[in-house]
């Protein structure tokens, strides 16, 4: 079927509901035959344009048109290709993703797809596209290398902040949703990572490629849970398609021919080009296995192509067939022939900001809730805020999405002052920022490369160094006390990087693609710099540690270069103890405190590792634990990209996970505590009490996650998340869909019919409080008693949203597709259904079921 007319098909059908609907209930894709010889030909699909453009580039244009370049403009974007102006054949930039758009010119600062996700919202995730692909054509590029839609199959995966969860039908939903508002706007959306990309720990090893990992998993597995997602975004038409890093099943994914043509090609029939990750092709083979696009440079597909084509070693054809994949996107979407979207002259940051805060609204999820939410009218008079990112908003972390706008970036504490008029008391519980580490702690001071000493590193306002300066100071540190040290590196103008002993412990604001922004920690330093942040250092007192400082300042290939500010700063034991201590204190003479807390500082989250664990970093569950002890009122907030451990959650009844909020964040935090706004967020993700109970994480099986034999081994098939949980009987810290309301809703009324090859399910859903509210009814369905195959207690088949006033009710119809009631058969190589009757569950959870009922 045409790309174009199964578009036409999605908009009859009504969005991104219907468009998944129409996805599972379609008949399965013929497989093409493993192993089948030689590369496919120029699609058939290709238009008259493309055969005569084909026809008459040469093989230096069609080489480079297969590979990234420089770009000579220097907007800052990730991967560029040239075009071939005498051809009309335009450039192609490419952004990062998958939250906003990453380049040297602000965007809108969202929050990240996790929070987008548990809105369970396809008309947001919509809306939340439509604003990266305007402002994305806005900004001068062309793809927006989104959604990543992986699944959440470990709670260690330092990006599943940027994804829709554990379940393979929510993530296909949310996924489909973000493409049709990015590609409404003319701009072309590249899912990724294709295929099984579920860990950083061992997926691609940059300094000795060798040591990367195989990831072994099975057939049935893969097309139950990893590829649902891209079969989705393939049916909604998306333009592109990004190779993973890592093996599967043996081959590097960017040169798996089973991966790239027999499955995503063959079995899902997508038609549009593969790019590979940003270094992840390994050879000019790739590309007769389906890979379209090196990127970031021609490495493998620029001279060593050329040289393979004119040898013989790879065929023209294959060239050929790429080349006409690329070139058909740029076709559909109007890039031949002057009929695309036009770009808007401009951003429109009130519009963004809507969306932006809206997703955050949404997308907060109560996890607990004793009454200390919304704060009460006494809570409003005498109220405490704790924590770095109370002062600071948690807009996200690390690279790969829109900074935002920093005018914009309003904290909670501020919002909340000026919502309610009030003088709000403020601890910092958690200092992020510190203070220079003083001259007494550097005897004899510190050296600069070249002559010159210094008291101590710090250059920042008046005291910056000139534009471009580049220095290095070594010396001795030498700590006053034996204990825990927080030791930062801290800068802007400059590429700065902090070691000990011969050790590099911190960077911050370096450059890439030229430009850089305030992100190595969680939030930059209160006065404004960014913040590289070591892991915390045992350190002994009166012991010389060897240190050095360095900055390079930006050269003027760096967009909106600045004086160099540099300095070294610390948080010492005695002062950690003493904020908790104060915020403590402070915790006791109010009516409410609220504990702000957050992960993903200092690269462990979205960096180039995974966690190492659920524990809040930087002691803050001490600090938690010392202000619930002094106030049994504390209320929590949860500015983090998942799941945490919770050892102070006894002592705490109120819980709201606001995750990473966007640039919006504090007024959208803000209207969630005072009740101006119902939270209705459902955890897109289950929360394990304890990390040996995830089923990733489980000591029995050290192959699913940290590997054996240099092999990950996906063991536990289809049952992660909370299909592991429930196979287990393991009861979690929270379930999979969970999210409490300012307001109560009842159930009743259940249905269930036959509808075709699937089943209707219908039930009333009733606002028995007094608040408006919306609620995320979800539907389950189980197995057959005498199933072929051992199949999940249960599946999530279908969900809504739905918004009711108080005392109103809505009756729903909800449908489940046959895809949904069937399993992969790996001996014949397609779904089926397995026969007998089954259970339908409808509740507000996994684990909250409200009503059940029997499919025939």
């Amino acid at each position: 079927m045409p790309a174009t007319t199964r578009r036409e098909l999605l908009k009859q059908l009504g969005g991104t509901a219907a468009a998944f609907a129409f996805v599972a209930a379609a008949a399965p894709l013929a497989t093409a035959a493993p192993g089948s010889p030689g590369p496919a030909a120029a699609p058939a699909a290709a238009t008259p344009r493309v055969r005569t453009l084909l026809a008459r580039l040469t093989l230096d244009e069609k080489i480079g048109l297969v590979h990234g370049a420089t770009d000579p403009r220097r907007l800052g974007q990730a991967g560029y290709l040239p075009g071939v102006a005498r051809l009309g054949i335009p450039e192609l930039r490419l952004s990062d993703g998958p939250a906003g758009v990453n380049v040297a010119r602000s965007a809108t600062g969202l929050p990240p797809v996790s929070t987008l996700g548990a809105a369970f919202n396809p008309a947001l995730a919509r809306a939340y596209g439509a604003v990266m692909g305007r402002e994305g054509r806005t900004l001068g590029q062309d793809v927006l290398l989104a959604p990543q839609i992986e699944l959440s199959r470990t709670p260690f995966f330092s990006r599943n902040k940027d994804q829709s969860g554990e379940d393979p039908y929510l993530n296909a939903v949310i996924g489909a949703a973000q493409v049709e508002g990015v590609q409404a706007q003319g701009m072309l959306a590249q899912a990724k990572h294709f295929l099984a990309n579920n860990q950083r720990l061992h997926e691609f090893d940059r300094a000795d490629p060798e040591n990367s990992y195989d990831f072994v998993v099975d057939d049935r597995t893969l097309h139950e849970l990893y590829l649902p997602a891209f079969e989705a975004v393939v049916r909604a038409g998306v333009a592109s398609v990004m190779s993973a890093y890592n093996h599967l099943n043996g081959p590097w994914n960017s040169e798996n021919r089973t991966v790239l043509t027999d499955l995503l090609r063959g079995e899902l029939g997508f038609e549009g080009f593969v790019t590979s990750d940003w270094g992840a092709t390994h050879s000019t083979a790739a590309l007769q296995a389906g890979l379209d696009m090196q990127m970031w440079d021609g490495s493998h597909f620029g001279a060593p192509l050329k040289k393979a084509i004119e040898d013989g070693a790879v065929p023209l054809a294959a060239l050929d067939t790429a080349v006409s994949r690329i070139l058909g996107r740029y076709d559909a979407f109007g890039m031949l022939d002057g009929t695309r979207v036009p770009a808007r002259k401009r951003i429109d940051v009130e519009a963004g900001a809507r969306v932006a805060r809206e997703v955050a609204v949404q997308g907060a999820v109560l996890l607990a809730n004793d009454g200390g939410l919304p704060l009460s009218p006494e809570a409003r008079r005498d109220l405490a805020l704790i924590g770095p990112t109370a002062a600071q908003v948690a807009v996200s972390v690390s690279g790969e999405r829109a900074y935002g706008f920093e005018d914009r970036m309003v904290s909670p504490l501020d919002a909340l002052r000026r919502t309610t008029g009030r003088k709000i008391a403020y601890a910092v519980g958690v200092d992020l920022t510190g203070t220079a580490v003083p001259a007494s702690t550097l005897p004899g001071g510190l050296a600069r490369a070249g002559g010159g000493t210094d008291a101590n590193v710090d250059f920042t306002g008046d005291r910056a160094l000139p534009l471009g300066t580049t220095v290095t100071w070594t010396g001795t540190f030498v700590p006053p006390t034996t204990g825990e040290y927080a030791l930062n590196i801290q800068g802007w103008g400059a590429a700065v990087s902090l070691s000990l002993d011969g050790e590099e412990l911190a960077t911050a604001s370096g450059v890439r693609d030229a430009f850089t922004r305030k992100w190595s920690s969680v939030v930059p330093t209160t006065d404004g710099l960014d913040n590289g942040r070591a892991a915390p250092v045992k350190l002994t007192a009166g012991r010389s540690y060897a240190l050095v400082v360095k900055a390079t300042g930006w050269d003027d290939t760096v967009v909106e270069r600045a004086p160099v500010q540099v300095r070294f700063a610390w948080v010492t034991p005695e002062r950690r103890a003493a904020d908790i201590a104060a915020a403590a204190r402070l915790a006791r003479r109010v009516h409410t405190p609220v504990v702000f807390a957050y992960n993903g500082e200092g690269g462990a989250l979205g960096g180039s590792g995974d966690l190492t664990t659920l524990a809040l970093p930087a002691h803050q569950d001490e600090l938690i634990a010392a202000v619930a002890a002094a106030n049994p009122r504390t209320v929590v907030v949860l500015n983090t990209g998942g799941p945490v451990t919770m050892p102070w959650r006894r002592a705490v009844g109120t819980v709201l996970h606001a995750g990473y909020v966007g640039q919006e964040g504090g007024w959208s935090t803000a209207d969630l505590l005072l009740g101006r706004a119902n939270p209705s967020g459902k955890s897109i993700v289950t929360w394990p009490e304890k990390e040996a109970d995830h089923p990733t994480l489980d000591p029995a099986h050290p192959e699913r996650y940290y590997g054996v034999d240099r092999t990950v081994t996906y063991t536990e098939g289809i049952f992660t998340g909370y299909r592991g949980f429930d196979k287990a009987g393991t009861e979690p810290l929270f379930p999979f869909g969970h999210g409490l309301s300012y307001t109560e809703f009842a159930y009743s009324a259940l249905s269930v019919r036959r509808a075709g090859q699937g089943y209707e399910v219908s039930f009333t859903v009733t606002n028995k409080g007094r608040r408006t509210g919306a609620e995320v009814p979800q539907v389950y369905v189980g197995p057959p008693r005498h199933a072929p195959v051992e199949l999940p207690v249960r599946t999530l088949a279908a969900f809504t949203r739905v918004t009711l006033r108080p005392g109103r009710s809505r009756r729903l119809t909800l449908r489940v597709a046959e895809r949904r009631l069937s399993y992969w058969d790996t001996d014949d190589a397609r779904w089926i259904r397995p026969r007998g009757s089954r259970g339908v569950y409808v509740g507000s959870s996994s684990r909250d079921i409200r009503l059940r009922g029997t499919a025939g």
